[in-house]
């Protein structure tokens, strides 16, 4: 497939899931095809595996300021520092006719940490044996991948979808073909306004699916019957699109993109996996559609 290149609010009103947390209201822009390009940039890091290691706090930085050394020349001056962990700057005021110089030490104060409480990172398990487990806050669920599959952090457009973004991605399989990028699959999603369940399903695997293998010379694509699906109370339906592709050697010949729109109490939480399936180069070798189903069963709520 070649790669193209944030929704709102969670499941409340659904027993037991509470608020799967806020989104950017609108489409997210796709995410996937062989012409993919970008590098894991901490969108978010797996929960559990081995994966690309989070980024380091910077939450600490104020720690840097230790002792505050303050002279004043000429004239006789009393300074008073008042170090502050906000990043104020140091007062001095002029008390003094005499001739003096004053160092000032002063500890961090210990009181700001507790009014600075901040909400342990989001965690999640993935279901298969050497699998792992993305969660992402702004589609307020988690997905699992199989290992090999990287989070990326910029976003996708769908085309056709004005303003329209796939956010929370994963790709595998990089690979360069005639001086083209490409990737073997990938993974994301978007929050979009209720409408309908099926025809927003439909519409994103068709788009989705062309747009991803439409650089082939010829391609066609093939929607699969909606399937009606719950995941715990929330109420949702799957759709499959097939694309089949000729005359392009970097491009597979056969793709799938499966698509899965679940309903919550504001909007609908879109995923799609995608994967190329048969054709194209022999390494990487492509995903298998057992496991882009996998992946699809594996959408949960995030619990808060």
């Amino acid at each position: 497939m070649t790669y193209p290149g944030d929704g709102q609010s969670g499941w409340g009103g659904q027993p037991n899931q509470g608020d799967w947390g806020r989104q950017d209201q609108g489409y997210p822009q796709q995410v996937y095809p062989q012409n993919y390009g970008g590098s894991y940039g901490g969108l978010g890091v797996f929960s559990g595996g081995d994966e690309p290691p989070p980024k380091k706090s910077r939450a600490k930085l104020w720690l840097v300021i230790g002792a505050v050394v303050v002279v004043l020349v000429g004239g006789g001056v009393t300074a008073y520092v008042l170090t502050r962990p906000d990043g104020s700057t140091p007062v001095a005021q002029n008390t003094s006719s005499s001739q003096a110089t004053t160092t000032t030490t002063t500890k961090p104060s210990t009181t700001a940490k507790s009014t600075q409480a901040t909400e342990p990172p989001l965690t999640c398990e993935a279901a298969k044996p050497g699998w792992n487990c993305l969660p992402v806050q702004n589609l307020s669920y988690s997905y699992d991948v199989p290992k090999g599959w990287t989070p990326v952090s910029s976003s996708a457009p769908v085309e056709g979808m004005e303003d329209v973004k796939l956010i929370g991605l994963t790709v595998t399989g990089a690979y360069d073909c005639e001086g083209n990028d490409y990737t073997r699959g990938g993974a994301g999603g978007v929050v979009v306004p209720q409408t309908d369940l099926t025809a927003v399903a439909k519409d994103f695997a068709q788009k989705l699916a062309t747009q991803y293998y439409k650089s082939a010379p010829k391609s066609e694509v093939k929607l699969g019957e909606p399937k009606p699906v719950k995941v715990g109370t929330i109420e949702g339906v799957q759709v499959d699109a097939t694309a089949t592709t000729s005359g392009d050697a970097c491009l597979a010949t056969k793709g799938m993109v499966k698509v899965l729109v679940l309903k919550g109490d504001k909007g609908f939480h879109v995923f799609m996996a995608n994967g190329d399936l048969e054709g194209g180069p022999a390494e990487p070798k492509p995903p298998t559609e057992a496991d882009l189903q996998a992946m699809v069963d594996s959408v949960k709520p995030l619990s808060r």
